[in-house]
């Protein structure tokens, strides 16, 4: 279910090894795409969005964003649930990192205007996994909003 993702951050005999950098982008695009289907209304706008947001962030061509969001979204079909991915963004990454993470994420959920109650959810549940308190993820939603125009 979780072989790839699971040899990069495991070596043979099972201890964790340093988390590379590819890992950590797969696991984050693997939560960005959960995000994007959440409300089971995966719009174009929320595709472009997304292709955006890791192009950007990961600094990739167009060639290489679809190639990650493409074995990020086998990842995540073949995935129970997030909390693999979740683990590895929170122990790997440093407070700051996990919050520009959170707010990608909030930037997502707001790509096509609307919140609906189970982006929320989500979020919060993420938020959680991630060991971000809610005061500051409620404040990383209230930005995404402000700068895309929504308060």
């Amino acid at each position: 279910m979780f072989s790839h993702l699971s040899k990069l951050f495991h070596n043979d005999d099972g201890r964790d090894t340093a988390a590379t950098e590819e890992s950590l982008r797969l696991a984050t695009c693997v939560l960005l795409l959960e995000v994007a289907h959440a409300d089971d209304d995966f719009r174009p706008e929320e595709q472009e969005a997304l292709e955006g947001i890791v192009a950007r962030r990961f600094g990739l061509d167009p060639a290489a964003t679809a190639r990650l969001l493409a074995e990020a979204e086998q990842e995540r079909q073949g995935a129970g649930d997030l909390y693999v991915f979740a683990r590895q963004v929170n122990t790997h990454y440093p407070k700051a990192r996990k919050l520009a993470i959170l707010e990608l994420l909030w930037d997502v959920v707001y790509s096509d205007g609307v919140l609906e109650a189970h982006e929320d959810a989500l979020m919060h549940k993420l938020g959680n996994l991630l060991s971000i308190r809610h005061e500051d993820l409620m404040a990383l939603k209230v930005r995404v909003r402000r700068r895309r125009g929504l308060s």
